[in-house]
């Protein structure tokens, strides 16, 4: 999770979180497929105007969601239940209901992973663990737990190619799925103990001991602007609500 020095990379990022998690709330609590595309049409227009998004960036981002979007949808209208068909084959049957459901729903997964996106591609990960000790009071042992924990998956990820390079070389060829997963994973888990436990000694000799009385690299704020575009984000979805609803 990196920042890219956007605007919206200037909020702070439990504000910006808690806003884009209300926004949620409000999609799982729309049952109109209009509502619901107009919010995820929102997350788009703050992308590309304030998120420094580009087109080629949210094709690559979303073309994969894009097709769950269209299975979901598919899924949802050929095999839906209603009363108004309009069009039978088979097992194949559309309704309106059945239409407007699929619509919906894929549509309130596409605004999940469109605001989500807009989370995690304008936020630093390190200035969201030090949000969250500063202003959700979080315990300084369970943020730089967190910390290292997302510090370990990259290291996991090139050991487990590493080790298989080496069975390779050895000879393995993967035929279970399972006992190839139990063959790599106890490895990777007993390297992750050690690697937890040096770094937890390291940290105790330098002083470390999770009470919040000690200095920070980094100190979020609050400023005017994050309840700006709370306040703006909100009135705008919760208007397109009302209005459409109508």
């Amino acid at each position: 999770m990196k920042s890219n020095h956007s605007w919206l990379s200037t909020l702070n990022p439990t504000i910006k979180l808690v806003t884009h998690l209300l926004v949620m709330c409000v999609l799982m609590a729309v049952t109109d497929p209009r509502i619901t595309l107009a919010i995820w049409l929102v997350a788009l227009v703050i992308g590309m105007t304030l998120g420094g998004w580009r087109i080629a960036y949210l094709l690559k981002r979303l073309l994969p969601y894009t097709i769950f979007f269209v299975m979901i949808f598919w899924m949802m209208a050929a095999f839906g239940k209603g009363e108004h068909t309009i069009w039978q084959w088979g097992w194949f049957h559309i309704t309106e209901e059945s239409l407007n459901n699929g619509l919906m729903i894929a549509l309130r997964m596409l605004g999940f992973v469109t605001y989500g996106l807009l989370f995690t591609s304008t936020t630093d990960l390190t200035a969201m663990i030090m949000s969250l000790v500063h202003q959700c009071r979080l315990s300084p042992k369970w943020a730089y737990g967190l910390l290292a924990g997302f510090r370990f998956i990259p290291l996991f990820q090139t050991e487990l190619t590493q080790m298989k390079s080496a069975h390779k070389i050895r000879g393995y060829k993967q035929k279970n799925s399972w006992k190839s997963f139990i063959r790599y994973a106890l490895p990777l888990f007993t390297q992750g103990i050690r690697k937890s436990e040096r770094i937890a000694i390291a940290m105790e000799a330098r002083g470390f001991t999770g009470t919040r009385q000690r200095t920070y690299y980094l100190t979020p704020q609050l400023a005017g602007r994050d309840g700006w575009y709370m306040g703006l984000l909100l009135i705008v979805v919760l208007g397109i609500t009302f209005i459409l609803k109508k």
